[in-house]
């Protein structure tokens, strides 16, 4: 009996620990491993990550986000706002070379989407920020010129045209600009073969701009320093019918001895104008004045005898 108390307890206790170590093999088994998020991550969370790293201005970790998000899901719906994102950000960082690269992609990855009007606008923007001043290059300033051109005719409803509209002006404005000074430059140097293709350029290309009186002057007076005479006087016509206020008008008169008297700069009112405002003014005063004389105050006070 002795012994076998023992022995019981040591079987006891053995059965035990198997039952614990089975226990724990089975808890193993049987529990779920979690599962392993990709390195990448979503194609969300890049994007999400991008967009934080772009709040605080650290523009090449944003875009190895967004390079991610590309090559790794290239079907998603957020490629082609990852593509416009790489590109506005190059653009606001004044690197106009590599977001005009970025954009131009978008527009040919994607020539039906809803921002392409947007990849336009910035494609000119980025030129006409590169823009150099009148007596140096105008590359700049015809490429502006041609992006917002189409822009205009291709997206005449865009929330971007207007803008484009109004740089379009200002490059039309600095090419016509330009053409004039490199005119006045052969002009000045009697090189006046050179002086009139520019001349005539303005007049032709640029036609309606605030320089056609100086186009047509400096045209006329190369033409007759030339000894062409008739086209001359054309010119000098031309720009006396056409913009008589002109300070050149005067000058391209006297040259082809032409008895020219420049009237004031101001419009003048329209006939009749000017008397029918005097007539009307002196009807007022006489009514004025008879409503005066009515009044009781320069009526003679009644005397009233004792």
């Amino acid at each position: 009996m002795r012994l076998f108390m023992p022995r019981l307890l040591l079987v006891a206790g053995c059965a035990t620990l198997l039952l614990s170590v089975s226990g724990c093999a089975s808890l193993d088994l049987f529990s779920p491993k979690q599962a392993e998020a990709p390195a990448a991550g979503s194609d969300q969370e890049l994007m999400s990550q991008a967009e934080a790293a772009f709040a605080l201005k650290h523009y090449d970790e944003g875009r190895k986000h967004l390079q991610r998000l590309i090559n790794n899901f290239p079907e998603s719906e957020l490629v082609p706002i990852a593509r416009m994102n790489v590109g506005r950000t190059y653009f606001d960082e004044k690197r106009f070379d590599e977001a005009r690269a970025e954009y131009q992609r978008f527009i040919e990855l994607f020539p039906q989407h809803e921002q392409l009007d947007e990849a336009q606008y910035y494609i000119g923007l980025s030129y006409f920020r590169q823009m150099e001043k009148v007596d140096r290059d105008q590359t700049m300033t015809n490429n502006a010129a041609r992006e917002f051109r189409t822009l205009v005719n291709d997206f005449r409803h865009s929330q971007f045209a207007p803008d484009a509209q109004a740089k379009l002006a200002e490059c039309y404005r600095q090419l016509v600009q330009r053409e004039l000074y490199v005119g006045k430059f052969y002009f000045h140097r009697e090189a006046y073969g050179a002086a009139i293709p520019r001349f005539e350029s303005m007049l032709k290309e640029y036609h309606g701009s605030e320089y056609d009186d100086q186009a047509l002057y400096y045209l006329g007076e190369s033409l007759w320093e030339l000894e062409q005479k008739a086209p001359a006087k054309t010119a000098f016509q031309r720009l006396i019918a056409e913009f008589p206020d002109s300070d050149m008008a005067p000058l391209a008169a006297k040259r082809i001895g032409m008895t020219f008297v420049q009237g004031p700069r101001s419009r003048k009112p329209p006939a009749g104008f000017l008397s029918g405002a005097l007539d009307s003014m002196s009807d007022a005063f006489t009514e004025l004045q008879d409503a005066i004389l009515d009044s009781s105050i320069w009526q003679s006070p009644t005397t009233t005898t004792p």
